[in-house]
């Protein structure tokens, strides 16, 4: 249910916030936590069947995610010729790494298993907040303008219900000492440095 709740205030937020150019940084908040989610998950599959990690993969996810961010800025500084339509492919293209995770993701612990699947909840929970402003530019000359009468997103709720799932112990010990240090954080490393820690 918490799950859920998560996923449908990120997804509320972020649509009501599409009219401006807010939603970039929401977007980009967005993808700093959830792409390197989904490599985490990753790194627990590949320690739980005891095989290489996927680093094709890994760097598919984290190169979409950079297209994307990039395609948003343009696609907000000039929303108009084809713009909008490159956003929704590479929304599609970045939703495709989450089915091509899931793919991979059978482990033979059952108690891995269920942490995969609440983190992989987790994370297309945020995938439906950034698909959230696609409605936005398929007509932008007739975006209407919304009350803001939300407060901002709360990316922090996902971080720390992500991390809390994360570390949870499973009793497989491989996987218990890999997750601990694999914790998401809300804002990117260049950001956590350069304000010496304040952003997490």
């Amino acid at each position: 249910m918490k799950v859920k709740l998560i996923a449908v205030a990120l997804s509320f937020t972020l649509f009501c916030t599409a009219c401006s150019a807010a939603w970039i940084s929401t977007l980009d908040s967005i993808l700093a936590a959830g792409a390197p989610a989904l490599i985490d998950i990753l790194q627990i599959v590949a320690v739980a069947n005891g095989q290489p990690f996927n680093q094709t993969l890994a760097t598919k996810i984290d190169t979409d995610a950079a297209n994307l961010k990039q395609i948003a800025a343009s696609f907000a500084s000039d929303p108009s010729g084809n713009a909008c339509q490159e956003l929704n492919e590479y929304v599609a293209t970045y939703q495709g790494d989450l089915q091509l995770v899931e793919q991979v993701t059978q482990v033979t612990n059952p108690q891995t298993q269920q942490k995969i699947l609440l983190l992989t909840t987790l994370v297309a929970g945020t995938i439906d907040a950034i698909t959230a402003v696609i409605p936005s530019c398929s007509s932008t000359a007739n975006v209407k303008m919304v009350n803001l009468t939300v407060p901002p997103p709360n990316l922090r709720n996902f971080v720390t219900s992500y991390n809390s799932v994360l570390v949870a112990k499973t009793g497989y010990a491989v996987v218990d000492a890999k997750t601990a240090h694999l914790r998401i954080h809300e804002h990117s490393k260049f950001w956590r440095y350069t304000t010496l820690g304040l952003l997490k």
